[in-house]
């Protein structure tokens, strides 16, 4: 077996071989002598070089491989002798058995032939018998179909009234117009004027029928579109019937609008409990809108349906619209097109530009009426925050409308639906508006409350100012900033690119710009300043809000308005900003409300300690007071105050620049009014002067000449120190003024002295530049000394050493 297979794959080797060489003969090598395939084949010549070239082991292999080759030549060729001996007795048992078969074929050929003979011959026979009779059949088959028609003609009044009794007004008028020919081209016959006579009553009377079917209220606009041209049928004119075909069609879609006007009016005057109910199942939701769809459309609809589809939304009312009213208008501009506005050619009238006006006309009064409907229930949709739902309703309504125009050349309702979407879109905003507005109300609320809630210590009995102070400034900002990005991206379903009215550029020009950036937007940033300046004329505001609100003015100017505008015109794709409100306004804005509320807080606190400072002066008796031992009371809540203070500036305000503090601050003498180095003992300067010799104002006037002049009252930068330094200014210039307007003993004088050497002692960390203290202070003493009746100052280490026993 194994031989077999071999002996094949070598017979198959060598015919695809042959194969080859026989198509690529032409192109092939030339046959040789020494090739053993070739029909050359010289095997002389081809043993003699093959002992030439070959080795005696090549020689050997090379006779073992002709060996078998010879074995499988020999094995092949008895295989192929076998194989035809196999078919060879194969086809000669087929010929024997056709031979055999070709027998029984023949005798029923010939059967076949006789019975198709005799068949003709009968058939002939039959045919030559019923000739005559066949011409005499057709004449009767002639006969009565005539018989039948002029039948159907005598009876075609009585059905018509039968038509009419059943309301089948097609079939009669169908009957009619199918042998209105005739009657007409007969009616002189005497037989025929009867027949004709009657047809014209009765379709007189299907042509009332009609009519009435016209007048009734409750008639569908299909119906009436076939009534309209079942009478076109029978030859009414046209032109009245297309003022009846809108009379009667405007009343069936007026009927319409108003069932959507009381359900958009139901839904309106539940908006509130709509919203509660927003998160019911979406399968009920589907099977109740689909049952209200229903229920409006049918003919019986009426104040059940309407009550039904009192919890519609928005987008199951659009629906209902799209069923009842769009449905029938789109169904009666088709019909209307389809019976009036056919060219002359289809058989229609010449006058199609004045029933194409009429069309314009009364479709463009309803879709008004429409237009507003949808209005109510779209204003009465209460915002819960996302529109997805709201512009998904505004897009289907904007489509449909936009398919009207299709439907109707030489109109654009599509600018009227953009209309409605714009009021919608603007209405959201200004409800944003308003929500962002009530939001600022509300946070300004907590931080005022959270100011003046009690305060829980820390762990060491100080309060962690520092920190409470920067989370409520960080949680303003914050929610300012996250309550603008999260209306900006509510109020951007109205530009999604699935919506029709979002890719015009109308839309996109009106919304994005005037209504979301300017009015949304640039409008709360304008409302943020005008609320915070508020505060600059209250006078019962807690201070330290005055603080948190100009540092939240501060960073609203430095980073957050930058990139709360940049993220909203990036959402918006607002590319050309000609026209828009630019930054530096709005940023400008913040900036000034900052400075003035720092200002007002620099007053507020300045006026809080000078009230103290002013009742010390006012209520103490400085003729009958005694020797000062200590630094009064008030100088040390005056430095706990503003201590407070800085620590508050402190945890909002960066430190600031500060001039260098001189070598000799610490030990600073009253050059003007100190005790005099070259007199005796403890006795001032003052006292070697006598009123002849030199007047006390003069001194004081002159010094003042020599000083600096400071601005009191000039706006603080947003530093800490800055802040202080306007603080300290109007407390001490407070002090100035009230010592001035009283009048001084000797003692009283040196309790001046050592209050303001106490004040000079722990003052100078909170100001900016030590020699406006230093000027003041100096100017206090000195003023003091002016109003006093023995004015002699206490030596300047007495008054240290009361200072730091204090």
């Amino acid at each position: 077996m194994r031989e077999q297979e071999t002996a094949s794959d070598s017979k198959n080797e060598r015919r695809r071989r042959t194969e080859l060489l026989q198509f690529y003969g032409a192109g092939g090598k030339e046959d040789t002598p020494y090739d053993i395939n070739s029909k050359h084949f010289n095997h002389d010549m081809y043993v003699q070089k093959t002992i030439k070239e070959s080795s005696l082991k090549q020689l050997l292999e090379h006779e073992s491989s002709l060996v078998s080759e010879i074995q499988s030549l020999d094995s092949d060729c008895q295989t192929l002798v076998y194989d035809h001996y196999d078919k060879f007795i194969a086809a000669a048992d087929i010929v024997r058995k056709m031979k055999e078969g070709s027998v029984k074929m023949e005798a029923q050929i010939s059967r076949l032939q006789e019975n198709m003979a005799r068949i003709i011959a009968s058939s002939t026979s039959v045919t030559s018998a019923l000739q005559e009779r066949r011409g005499h059949l057709s004449r009767l088959l002639g006969v009565h179909g005539t018989l039948r028609k002029l039948e159907f003609l005598f009876h075609l009044p009585q059905k018509i009234d039968e038509c009419i009794a059943e309301k089948n007004f097609a079939e009669g008028v169908a009957s009619y117009v199918e042998t209105a020919e005739v009657v007409h081209r007969y009616c002189h016959l005497p037989s025929f004027s009867a027949i004709h006579e009657d047809c014209e009553a009765a379709v007189g009377r299907l042509n009332q029928a009609l009519k009435e079917q016209l007048a009734l209220k409750e008639v569908s606009a299909r119906h009436l579109t076939e009534c309209v041209d079942l009478l076109l049928q029978l030859g009414e004119p046209a032109e009245g019937l297309c003022d009846d075909f809108l009379a009667h069609a405007r009343t069936k879609l007026e009927n319409d609008l108003s069932n959507l006007t009381k359900l958009a009016e139901t839904a309106g005057g539940l908006g509130n409990e709509e919203e509660e109910g927003t998160e019911q199942g979406a399968s009920e939701e589907t099977t109740k809108a689909e049952e209200i769809k229903e229920g409006v459309g049918r003919e019986e609809a009426g104040d059940d349906s309407i009550r039904d589809g009192a919890n519609l939304d928005i987008l199951e009312f659009v629906d209902v619209c799209h069923e009842t009213f769009v449905g029938n208008l789109w169904l009666v501009i088709s019909s209307y097109k389809e019976m009036f506005l056919r060219s002359p050619e289809e058989g229609g009238s010449g006058s199609s530009n004045v029933a194409m006006e009429k069309l314009r006309v009364f479709v463009a009064d309803l879709i008004e009426q429409y237009v507003a409907v949808v209005g109510v229930r779209v204003a009465s949709e209460p915002d819960v925050g996302h529109y997805g739902q709201l512009t998904t309703a505004l897009d289907k309504f904007h489509r449909r409308l936009h398919a009207i125009t299709q439907l109707l050349p030489n109109t654009d309702f599509g600018n009227v639906a953009l209309s409605l979407v714009l009021e919608a879109g603007s209405a959201r905003c200004q409800s944003s508006l308003s929500m962002l507005k009530s939001g600022l109300a509300s946070s300004l609320g907590d931080i005022r409350h959270a100011l003046v809630a009690p305060r829980h210590p820390t762990q060491d009995g100080t309060e962690s100012t520092h920190r409470q102070l920067n989370e409520h400034l960080t949680r303003l900002v914050a929610s300012t900033a996250a309550s603008i990005k999260d209306k900006v991206t509510a109020l951007q379903a109205f530009t999604q690119p699935k919506h029709t009215f979002a890719v015009k550029a109308e839309f996109r020009r009106k919304f994005c710009r005037d209504l979301v950036r300017e009015g949304v937007v640039v409008a709360f940033f304008l409302h943020i300043t005008d609320t915070l300046l508020q505060f600059c004329h209250k006078k019962d505001k807690d201070p330290v809000l005055l603080l948190v609100l100009s540092r939240m003015c501060l960073d609203l100017h430095t980073s957050t308005v930058h990139y709360l505008l940049s993220h909203c015109d990036e959402q918006l794709q607002l590319e050309e900003k000609t026209g828009l409100t630019p930054l530096h306004s709005i940023t400008d804005g913040m900036r000034e409300a900052g400075q003035k509320l720092l200002n007002h807080y620099v007053h507020t606190q300045g006026s809080s300690i000078s009230q103290m400072l002013r009742r010390s002066v006012e209520l103490k008796d400085w003729l009958g007071c005694g020797e000062p031992r200590s630094v009064r009371r008030v100088m040390r809540t005056v430095l706990e105050e503003i201590s407070t203070m800085d620590t508050q500036v402190g945890a909002l305000y960066e430190e600031g620049n500060r001039r260098d503090r001189s070598s000799d601050s610490s030990r600073r003498t009253f050059h003007s009014v100190s005790a005099s180095r070259g007199g005796g003992g403890g006795r001032s300067g003052w006292s070697t002067y006598t009123p002849s010799q030199l007047d006390n104002s003069l001194v004081a006037n002159l010094n003042k000449l020599w000083s600096e002049r400071i601005e009191i009252f000039a706006p603080v930068e947003f530093t800490r120190v800055s802040i202080l330094t306007g603080i300290v200014k109007i407390s001490l210039k407070t002090l100035l003024e009230s010592v001035r307007l009283r009048t001084f003993s000797r003692f009283g004088l040196q309790q001046v002295q050592v209050d303001a050497h106490y004040l000079r002692t722990y003052l100078w960390s909170y100001v900016a530049d030590e020699h406006v203290l230093n000027v003041l202070l100096d100017e206090v003493v000195t003023s003091a000394s002016v109003r006093c009746c023995d004015p002699e100052l206490m030596e300047q280490r007495v008054v240290e050493f009361i200072c730091e026993q204090n």
